[in-house]
């Protein structure tokens, strides 16, 4: 997680840049009322990760009614990477790596312990399916 705390978004590797415009747009669709989905569709759609969209929007949907704790989320356009999505992006990270174990482990700090075994298990096949379609996408751009 401090690898990302308190970073500029565009000092961040291309995908955790990308992952921390996204959290903020679905957080600020969400909060306005607008469907998350139609808010990020081409932003995904343009990065050629459109198939990562629906486990990203199920991760996020999952945040926000089982998270342990409230998590902050910047306005898009923030300068610095939050806590909450430092820790967002450390899960990414970890599934990008191929680290199932570390996978589940954050989640499981993520989520309130009431509902842990389920939703942390669906928030961490969740990230490793964005974490999938995000290595895959520049293999099929070159295709």
């Amino acid at each position: 997680m401090y690898r990302f705390l308190d970073r500029l978004p565009p000092n961040l590797d291309e995908h955790f840049h990308f992952l921390t415009g996204a959290m903020r747009q679905w957080t600020a669709a969400a909060r306005a009322g607008r469907c998350p989905c139609a808010a990020l569709a081409a932003g995904f759609a343009w990065r050629g990760v459109g198939a990562a969209l629906p486990d990203f929007t199920t991760l996020m949907a999952l945040l926000d009614t089982h998270a342990a704790r409230w998590m902050r989320f910047g306005m898009p356009g923030a300068e610095h990477v939050t806590e909450a999505e430092a820790s967002l992006l450390s899960l990414f990270d970890a599934a990008l790596s191929g680290q199932g174990g570390a996978v589940r482990r954050i989640a499981a700090t993520l989520v309130a312990d009431h509902t842990a075994p389920a939703a942390a298990e669906r928030m961490a096949t969740a990230a490793e399916w964005v974490a999938l379609r995000f290595v895959q996408a520049p293999l099929a751009q070159r295709d």
